[in-house]
């Protein structure tokens, strides 16, 4: 069941207190009804409601329809194209399919482990137990890439750590054709939003890194033909929220990565030459 007008207040006030997800704060919400109590409950640690046990049957079912026969404790490849094909997501182009994966604890791509899968599922609001339920709440998931900074981040991050191989993986970069591809998948979308997950610091203007901005990035890394650090991926966002359009207030003495240093020079260079 949607929260009250009420609950969707409580929530954000608990969010700004004590930093968690839009669903963990529901869940305190929902089971203390006040502001003090649920924060209270929160800071002494008592855990967050569990799922009703009804729903993560169901779910656990869902998962069990989809997981690999040949290692039983994994969702692997097949099985996701499956769950894409019932939830109607297009792999190659939605990025929704990163939102389930940062949500649902994927560590590998195309990989989901039963525990956090089921508890990913019943995290979100409406007491989801079916796919087309899920189906359904997937509008809302793209909505929230688009427009919420923070959770653009999260799965944007998180794209990171699948795309080079998972937490366990040596590969510390990505290569630079599959960084453009998500980088395409992710900043576009954003530009036009409004809100928009990347709008403009401090004050959450209307973005100044849009499309024209996005594309001298893409020139300028095909050009060096490098492969993407951690450092450039996760801080790229960061740049992308404070830029001018003109590109005057960057400081150069800040902890940016060289890869943007040389980014600024080259679109200053590009904007003397007009």
């Amino acid at each position: 069941m949607p929260l009250s007008t009420k609950d969707s207040l409580l929530v954000t006030q608990f969010r700004a207190i004590t930093g968690t997800s839009s669903a963990e704060a529901a869940k305190y919400i929902k089971r203390y009804k006040h502001i003090e109590a649920a924060v209270d409950a929160f800071y002494n640690n008592e855990p967050a409601p569990r799922a009703d046990p009804a729903q993560e049957r169901k779910l656990g079912e869902i998962w069990e329809k989809f997981k690999d026969p040949s290692d039983p404790k994994l969702i692997k490849i097949d099985g996701t194209m499956e769950l894409c094909e019932e939830l109607d997501i297009d792999p190659g182009t939605d990025a929704v399919l990163f939102c389930l994966a940062a949500d649902l604890g994927s560590k590998a791509t195309g990989e989901w482990e039963k525990a956090p899968f089921v508890a990913g599922i019943a995290s979100y609001p409406g007491n989801i137990d079916s796919l087309p339920k899920l189906k359904a709440y997937l509008p809302t998931l793209r909505k929230k890439l688009v427009s919420d900074p923070e959770y653009f981040k999260k799965v944007y991050n998180h794209a990171f750590q699948l795309a080079r191989g998972g937490p366990q993986s040596l590969t510390r970069s990505l290569p630079l054709d599959t960084a453009i591809d998500l980088w395409t998948l992710f900043f576009p979308p954003a530009f036009n939003h409004s809100p928009s997950a990347l709008s403009h610091l401090p004050d959450n203007s209307p973005p100044q890194f849009t499309q024209p901005e996005f594309d001298l990035w893409i020139e300028f890394m095909q050009q060096k033909n490098k492969a993407v650090s951690k450092d450039t991926w996760a801080l790229l966002v960061d740049f992308a929220r404070g830029i001018d359009k003109d590109f005057k207030e960057y400081d150069e003495d800040g902890a940016w990565p060289s890869m943007i240093d040389d980014f600024v020079e080259y679109v200053r260079e590009q904007k003397r030459g007009q």
